[in-house]
């Protein structure tokens, strides 16, 4: 059996827009990704609003992702494949370069992990694989959502992410996936994907999976 984990913001833990509930277990990108997969793949979800990549959020602990990843790897391992999405809450305190190079720090974590845990068993018993996925935009009517935490420039910055994420992945010899190129943001609070965002993600990273694990 393959052991996969996901490790994400409120899209990756089924955020639903406007509400702030989460989507039925069925109808979250990674329960979708998980089924199709079928029986030979174990998927661990680890998803977290607010979540970034390397930054501190002052309002909300907990949500730096830096200070997270080890313990999810080595909760979870041994692993196959560890599936990243992160990005759009660093548009609260930073750009999408600042935030890029907070991903490469996430995916040379992950692929250094058995290097930095000298345990007997380790967090990839082969070769450390690490899909890259960058967020979905940030919606274009975002400036006028009376209760958005991301800069009003939120979205022009969101359109770096995908080259700039390609980049960070293909210096630490991750794969890559654009959410941008598949799914939308809700038009209700221009940052969440909506059930056929949901379907459409969990679909393309299966596939994605599939074609890394085998």
């Amino acid at each position: 059996m393959k052991n996969v984990l996901f490790y994400g913001d409120s899209n990756t833990w089924g955020y639903m827009p406007v509400t702030g509930l989460r989507y039925p277990y069925e109808q979250r990108w990674t329960s979708i990704a998980a089924k199709l997969l079928g029986e030979d793949y174990h998927c661990v979800a680890s998803g977290l609003s607010g979540r970034t990549t390397v930054f501190d959020d002052m309002w909300k602990d907990g949500r730096n992702g830096r200070d997270g990843l080890d313990q999810e790897l080595q909760t979870h391992k041994p692993l196959d494949l560890a599936v990243i999405m992160l990005g759009t809450n660093d548009l609260k305190f930073a750009d999408a370069c600042r935030s890029a190079r907070g991903i490469e720090t996430l995916l040379m974590m992950t692929k250094n992990a058995n290097a930095r845990f000298s345990m007997v068993s380790p967090v990839f018993p082969g070769k450390a694989e690490i899909l890259l996925i960058s967020p979905i935009l940030v919606g274009d009517n975002y400036e006028n959502y009376e209760e958005r935490e991301v800069s009003p420039n939120g979205r022009e910055e969101s359109k770096r992410f995908a080259s700039l994420y390609r980049a960070a992945a293909e210096r630490c010899g991750a794969h890559f996936l654009d959410a941008a190129e598949l799914a939308e943001p809700s038009p209700e609070d221009c940052e969440h994907l909506t059930v056929e965002g949901h379907r459409v993600l969990g679909e393309a990273v299966a596939a994605k999976i599939k074609e890394i694990l085998g």
